[in-house]
């Protein structure tokens, strides 16, 4: 009641403003909207898709115009428009066999005309009343006609349009319902990001009027485009401000949490604005192909999964290919499909026959075909997860380090090289995963959340499987956390452990085996090792050291003729002597220590075991520029890796292959693909003494006992 009561006199006090802020919306657009404005969709252009539905994908006209063919039923939306007199026009082209039905015309449902087109391209117009409008102030046309077909193309086509256009017939005009309702909404949002961000009302005036002013020139210049998205921008911008308010609030908490010094308005505004330009740096690259044999098969199962429901993960539908990713990611693709698909493209046409037609005569590559902002879309959540973990960074750097030393460890991070080759120029998917595994370290190690640490956990196994090799570190955190060895209470913690672990994966897997895809989920599962089963990946490791020339070797094969180990077997038991190197080093170490150690893990299991690919070593990353805030000395192997990780992504670029115009790239970059393997053993041969070398020094004081798990 006391929150409301807060609530009811804050809306009271504000009342005035909301008032004037309303009021200026409604007076701006509706003056805008007297002003003539010819509204036109070039149908083919590319720039077309949220405003088509029912058409097939793009075609090249002799005359150098591109055109579309319809369905039989095509909608042209024209949002927005407002309510007024207008005249419609419409480009079509009826084929011969079409040609005697006519072609139907109806305005926002209501039939107006049967036309009967002559040959070759036809230009129809059509009178219309602000009652064929009406009050929502939306023109939808559909065009109703017969199909054919013509083999061996097994389209059912209609007829081709190539444009549409709508012109005013000015004033007075009844602006349309979406934009009366999302002009005052964006306003208002606007005026309190400003104001929250300012911490100043003044900060609100200037947001609102920005805003206001934008809506305006939108408006003016492009109104359908403008009217559409306006909703969208609104719920993004709600959805943004909302996240950010909740991840300040869970920043705060960390600090007071690691103990750091407080976290002021003033550094969290500025931590937010190097966010924010990490983001909109990585966003200038995010739209490019990348990786585009990873590209393909990401643009590839989000259309399938959007197209043929979840279920359709791990199957093969209409020859696209089955994912060889797990849920977790699949689902990041999913949900961004769906975002595309409602947001840019209704029809959401298959990228390799929906691109451009120039496009289509160069390649048959969906990442090369797909429309850039669906590229975008997809690569969006990791982009976003690089941002947080660099402030995560920013955090806990403070609670060793003075602010202007924090911030270096977050550029580090942000702007680190092989972070930015991974996601940004590649579009790869390993940022989701990594960020939720600092957040389970950074839940057992400063909060003692076991429970939600190991839930966190169990959805980051289920994004990337990569993220599983953690669990043991965890769960020796989570047992030593108790800080009595042995006692009952410490094992009560484990189990709880791998029930919330349990609960976490259950989340993931759920969905996926509900929706009728549990049969290749399985398959999934069982296909995951050995799914590339040679020595290296790419990875330059010990593998690639000692075979540079034999990369592709088969590792279920003896490690010498007769011998009792295969060269998988033998790697994953070197990887287990080493992690139970860093597991004896972790139980005479504080809490604190865990991160180098899961730094450390990460790094032996992207040097030993066979079958490992360039970015499996992504996840120690933000462990590392975690552990250096504490430790000086890691500044070097976090430099030094990241120099050979960068070098390791460069020197398989297929970009970089023809930029150089390298025919032979495994022959030509033989040397320094080598010589990158024999730094990073340098590199995890001093390390690996290091740690040893601290496994002789007294066991760590008992911690304080759990309370919360």
């Amino acid at each position: 009641m006391k929150w409301f009561d807060t609530r009811k006199k804050a809306l009271r006090q504000n009342a005035p403003t909301i008032i004037l802020l309303v009021a200026a919306a409604l007076l701006t657009t509706t003056l805008v909207y007297q002003v003539p404005n010819t509204a036109r969709i070039d149908v083919g252009s590319g720039n077309d898709t949220p405003f088509a539905q029912g058409f097939s994908f793009r075609e090249n006209l002799p005359d150098g115009n591109d055109a579309r063919w319809s369905a039989g039923q095509g909608e042209i939306r024209f949002w927005g428009v407002g309510a007024q007199d207008g005249l419609l026009k419409l480009r079509v082209l009826a084929p011969e066999q079409n040609r005697a039905a006519g072609i139907q015309i109806l305005v926002n449902g209501q039939s107006r005309d049967t036309f009967q087109p002559a040959s070759g391209w036809n230009e129809i117009t059509l009178p219309l009343a602000r009652d064929d409008i009406g009050w929502r102030g939306d023109l939808i046309v559909k065009i109703v006609s017969a199909t054919f077909t013509a083999p061996p193309d097994t389209r059912k086509l209609g007829v081709q349009v190539d444009d549409a256009q709508f012109s005013g017939g000015g004033a007075p005009i009844f602006p349309p319902l979406r934009v009366l309702i999302f002009a005052p909404l964006l306003t208002l949002l606007a005026f309190t990001i400003g104001a929250v961000w300012s911490g100043a009302r003044w900060g609100g005036w200037l947001a609102a009027s920005v805003t206001l002013l934008a809506c305006a020139l939108g408006l003016t210049t492009a109104r359908v485009a403008a009217a559409y998205f306006m909703a969208p921008l609104f719920f993004a911008a709600l959805f943004s401000f909302g996240g950010a308010r909740a991840f300040g609030a869970g920043l705060r908490r960390l600090t007071n949490v690691l103990p750091a010094p407080a976290l002021s308005n003033r550094a969290l505004r500025l931590l937010f604005l190097g966010m924010s330009a990490a983001l909109a740096f990585r966003l200038i690259f995010a739209s490019s192909p990348g990786f585009i044999i990873d590209t393909q098969d990401y643009v590839v199962w989000s259309y399938k999964t959007v197209t043929y429901g979840l279920g359709a993960m791990y199957a093969s539908f209409d020859g696209l290919w089955l994912s060889d990713q797990s849920p977790g990611l699949n689902y990041i693709l999913h949900a961004m499909g769906l975002l595309y698909r409602d947001i840019f493209a209704p029809d959401f046409l298959y990228p390799a026959v929906a691109g451009a037609p120039a496009l289509r005569g160069l390649s048959d590559n969906p990442a090369f075909l797909a429309d850039p902002t669906q590229r975008l879309l997809l690569r969006l959540p990791m982009l976003l997860a690089d941002a947080l973990t660099g402030a995560l960074i920013f955090c806990v750097a403070r609670k060793y380090v003075a602010d202007q030393f924090a911030w270096l460890c977050a550029l580090a991070y942000w702007f680190n090289p092989a972070v930015l080759w991974n996601g940004t120029f590649w579009g790869q998917m390993d940022a989701l995963h990594a960020l939720l595994v600092l957040v389970s370290f950074l839940l057992i190690v400063f909060a003692r959340r076991i429970g939600w640490a190991f839930f966190i956990l169990g959805i980051a196994a289920f994004t990337k499987p990569q993220a599983m090799i953690f669990g043991p570190l965890l769960l020796l955190a989570a047992y030593k956390s108790f800080g009595v060895f042995g006692n009952a209470k410490a094992f009560k913690g484990i189990a709880r452990a791998f029930l919330f672990g349990a609960l976490g994966a259950g989340l993931i897997l759920l969905p996926v085996a509900l929706t009728g895809g549990a049969q290749g989920l399985f398959a999934y599962f069982g296909d995951t090792v050995g799914h590339h089963p040679i020595l290296t990946a790419n990875a330059h490791n010990l593998w690639w050291f000692l075979y540079p020339d034999k990369i592709d070797l088969q590792d279920t094969m003896a490690l010498w003729p007769g011998a009792p180990l295969s060269f998988r077997a033998f790697s994953l038991l070197l990887f287990g002597a080493f992690y139970a190197l860093a597991l004896w080093r972790a139980w005479r170490a504080p809490l604190e220590e865990f991160f180098e150690l899961g730094a450390f893990v990460a790094f032996a299991f992207f040097m030993l075991p066979t079958e490992i690919h360039e970015n499996y070593g992504y996840a120690l990353l933000p462990l590392l520029a975690t552990a250096m805030t504490r430790v000086k000395r890691l500044l070097a192997f976090y430099i030094a890796i990241s120099a050979t990780m960068t070098l390791n992504y460069a020197l398989h670029d297929p970009t970089l292959f023809e930029r150089f115009q390298l025919r032979e790239p495994y022959t030509q970059w033989a040397l320094p693909r080598w010589g990158n393997a024999l730094f990073n053993l340098v590199i995890f041969g001093v390390w690996s003494v290091s740690v040893l070398a601290r496994t002789r020094l007294p066991r760590a004081k008992a911690l304080t006992p759990a309370n919360n798990l």
